[in-house]
């Protein structure tokens, strides 16, 4: 398990791109991306043609999936003075009447929804596809009690316009729980299969290596665990493989349902059983 307030800062580089083996000017890589929170480096990490696929990955998770979380709760930016100090919410009456309402940003009412599939076609024992079956969410809403009565009152519903793209987003944890096994197994400890292809978008199969349950979370973490991953191997089909849970924001979600736990495929072991 790694707690980002609990580790080292910095694990040192192997002298080559850790995706695509390439030498040179090589740059640092985050393992959880800086802005969702995340300080642990793994230095001289990957190359200028590869961090510009992982910038790409870990972007995408900041603006298209956590975006007004991050503002809500004030997550580190490289660009502080751009952020905005008002965010917008929608909501929708039974008439069809919408109503749009602006707010301090820690005060905005919003929707956060977090993909859902099925686990990892390797532990299923499928065939490599590219299909998300069950493509759904689990939905956290999040609003002061004094919006809660309002909605309530009105019989209205917070507007969702989030629309995630499945595979962007596998492949984005997949680079997460790589760099994780990566830095604490070493580059050169593990078979990683396709799992770098897929990160860089050169393998299409996402669900093969990346999967969650479908069931509801279990409550959060403690508040002090801002991600949480954690490293077993797996079993299946006679290999050992090493899989990877990654819990992004484990302290948040509601009393009973924290965040769901992606569970990533990261590589093979040479044990054979």
């Amino acid at each position: 398990m790694s707690n980002v307030a609990e580790v080292q800062a910095k694990y040192p580089g192997f002298g080559r791109c850790i995706y695509c083996a390439a030498t040179g000017i090589l740059k640092d890589e985050h393992i959880i991306p800086l802005s969702l929170g995340g300080n642990i480096i793994i230095e001289k990490a990957s190359c200028a043609d590869c961090e510009k696929i992982t910038s790409y990955l870990d972007g995408y998770l900041a603006r298209n999936v956590f975006n007004e979380y991050r503002s809500h709760v004030g997550v580190t930016s490289r660009r502080k003075k751009e952020r905005p100090t008002t965010l917008s919410a929608s909501f929708y009456k039974e008439d069809e009447t919408v109503i749009v309402g602006n707010y301090p940003a820690k005060e905005q009412p919003y929707t956060l929804l977090m993909p859902i599939w099925h686990l990892p076609g390797i532990a299923l024992g499928k065939e490599p596809s590219s299909v998300f079956e069950n493509q759904q969410s689990h939905a956290y809403w999040f609003a002061s009690e004094e919006v809660t009565h309002w909605v309530d009152t009105q019989n209205a519903k917070l507007g969702v316009w989030v629309d995630i793209n499945y595979s962007t987003f596998g492949r984005a944890l997949a680079r997460i729980a790589f760099c994780h096994a990566v830095a604490f197994r070493g580059l050169d400890s593990f078979d990683p299969l396709d799992i770098p292809a897929l990160i860089l978008g050169k393998y299409p199969n996402v669900p093969h290596y990346v999967g969650v349950t479908c069931e509801l979370p279990p409550p959060p973490d403690p508040p002090n665990v801002a991600h949480k991953i954690e490293m077993q191997d797996y079993f299946v089909g006679g290999k050992s493989y090493i899989l990877a849970s990654v819990r992004l924001f484990a302290h948040s979600g509601y009393k009973e349902n924290g965040m769901p736990i992606y569970r990533i495929i990261v590589g093979q072991n040479s044990t054979v059983v």
